[in-house]
């Protein structure tokens, strides 16, 4: 089925809104409608959605509503130079993974990515960058040239060459105006060097508070999220150093992660060219075990597995996941893995299990059952595409911890069903169960670290507490953790998009694990309460935290 119907005229003109503010991501969803259209962020354009945005505001029934309008309003009010060629590349990307190089479609997405970088350029080129702003720029610029180039590799069409050619000229003059000298975006290394010796500011001390709060919905402060974070590490870190002190002493290494990381890999990695092969027999078995032991699945789940491409291996380290045609009665779903060794990929078999868990189990099957209606009844204002989808990378931080509990379950080997235990078999023939057990739990709890990590640097950072070269040291030291690792799982990516977004994956992930404990103590069914959470869409934090809390009491 496709989306539900607006319940109202109210939300049926909040629906046109966000699409006409956001046509790319609208055509990607299903409105055929919007094909080639961008938002042109002009300073005209941008003060049209802020008017419209306060008169929506006034027209709003009901608290959902309001948060949705209140975070696309925040999002175009910061709209930092990272966003426009961020954008730009993320249609391209979208239009090539939907459907392919269409011209039809390409030629006017090109005219209007032209259109849209010159209008940035004119409102950036009148103000003074950050350094660490003008890095998230680069990466993304960098992004856009190499898709564009793979775009005219593979067509004939002239004029869309032609096209092209201009978006490559508007997307070096937009890039030269956040230029930092040395930056070429060759990996870690390089950029380390710039951040010791010229900062990594992004300049959103004054805005931090509020935007926690408007674009994410975040009930707590600045200093209330550093504190999670910080109580969420000391709390599980213990664990994470014995599980690496057993592993250590197996591969005979010192009791570092970093180092135990590197001996694993070592040993264990999957060749880059081979992943994709095993990712697709790996995810044949933990699917059925999955929906019958986490989260059900709907039966029109439809998936693919791709290689991250390298003009989005700088923002995705590691993996991502995209989902497209939500609007229309066939929705599907994307889960990108990164092997790109320039960037901090999984390549070992108990990592990758635990970004396929992450990834598709997570975020991809948020998408697709609440695209189907499988286990809530969304409403059309709880599918919008706005920064509250954020929320979606709490669900998935929640279940990669789920599955270490059916690792342990795998582990006695007592009462596994039959899909349990053709998991268990494929383990055995790709270095048995206990090497993956070890594994997963190293990994998970890792990423969990990691997860906490970034709400500490996350508040640190754009508050002006703590620079970024400073943060990944303290970092290093205080976890074992790799500096590339922590520079890579903080700030490219999650600080590209805005303040807060870090923090989504640990803050929201461990509020769904404390109202899921209350839920199973109150005898609900696991299956019924996952199956609930990931299928009402992506309303605001707090409502979604309160639907949960409700379902937990009956």
């Amino acid at each position: 089925m496709p989306l539900p119907k607006p319940a109202s005229d109210v939300e049926a003109e909040i629906f046109e809104f966000v699409k006409e503010s956001d046509p790319s991501t609208a055509f990607l969803q299903g409105a055929s409608e919007y094909a080639g259209k961008l938002f042109i962020p002009s300073r005209k354009n941008l003060e049209r959605v802020a008017r419209k945005t306060d008169e929506l505001r006034l027209k709003a029934e009901n608290n959902s509503q309001l948060k949705a309008l209140d975070s696309l309003a925040a999002s175009y009010a910061l709209l930092e130079p990272q966003a426009p060629p961020d954008g730009v590349l993320s249609a391209y990307f979208g239009y090539m993974i939907k459907e392919g190089i269409v011209p039809s479609h390409l030629k006017p997405l090109t005219r209007n990515a032209v259109r849209a970088l010159q209008a940035a350029a004119q409102e950036a080129s009148e103000k003074k960058w950050p350094t660490g702003l003008r890095l998230l720029t680069l990466i993304r610029c960098d992004g856009l040239l190499e898709i564009v180039k793979t775009i005219k590799k593979e067509t004939t069409d002239k004029q869309l060459k032609e096209s092209l050619d201009e978006l490559v000229d508007a997307t070096k003059k937009y890039a030269s105006i956040f230029r930092v000298k040395g930056f070429k975006n060759q990996g870690f290394d390089e950029v380390y060097k710039i951040i010791k010796k010229e900062g990594a500011e992004l300049g959103r001390e004054k805005i931090y508070a509020q935007a926690l709060r408007r674009l994410w919905d975040y009930p707590e402060t600045p200093e209330e999220v550093e504190a999670k974070g910080l109580k969420f590490l000391e709390r599980e870190f213990p664990r994470f150093k014995r599980v690496t002190e057993r592993l250590a002493k197996k591969y005979g290494v010192p009791a570092k992660a970093e180092e135990l990381s590197k001996a694993i890999t070592k040993k264990r990695s999957v060749k880059q060219n081979e992943i994709l092969p095993f990712l697709g027999e790996l995810r044949k078995r933990t699917e059925r075990v999955v929906n019958k032991d986490i989260v059900r699945i709907n039966p029109k789940y439809e998936t693919k597995v791709i290689e991250t491409p390298l003009y989005l291996s700088g923002i995705f380290p590691s993996a991502g996941a995209f989902f497209y045609d939500s609007f229309t009665s066939s929705p599907k779903e994307i889960f990108m893995i990164t092997t790109d060794p320039r960037r901090d990929p999984s390549t070992v078999p108990g990592e990758l299990l635990n970004g396929l868990i992450h990834e598709e189990y997570g975020h991809c099957v948020h998408a697709s059952n609440t695209a189907v209606a499988y286990g809530a009844k969304p409403t059309r204002t709880d599918t919008l595409f706005t920064p509250l989808s954020a929320l979606s990378e709490g669900i998935s931080f929640q279940r990669e911890i789920e599955f270490q509990e059916v690792m342990d379950k795998l582990k006695t080997g007592k009462g596994l069903t039959s899909d349990e235990k053709a998991l268990v078999q494929f383990f055995e023939k790709r270095g048995g169960l206990e090497v993956w057990a070890d594994e997963y739990e190293f990994y998970t709890w890792m990423w969990r670290i990691v997860r906490f990590l970034r709400v500490i640097g996350d508040a640190r950072i754009n508050s002006g507490k703590q620079s970024l070269a400073d943060f990944i040291e303290w970092a290093h030291k205080k976890t074992g953790l790799s500096k590339s690792t922590v520079y890579h799982q903080l700030f490219p990516a999650h600080q590209g998009y805005g303040p807060g977004y870090a923090s989504t994956y640990a803050i929201i992930g461990e509020s769904i694990r404390e109202i899921q404990n209350k839920a199973k103590r109150n005898g609900k069914n696991l299956l019924d309460f996952n199956t609930y959470a990931c299928s009402m869409g992506f309303p605001a934090r707090t409502i979604f935290e309160q639907r949960l809390r409700d379902f937990a009491a009956k």
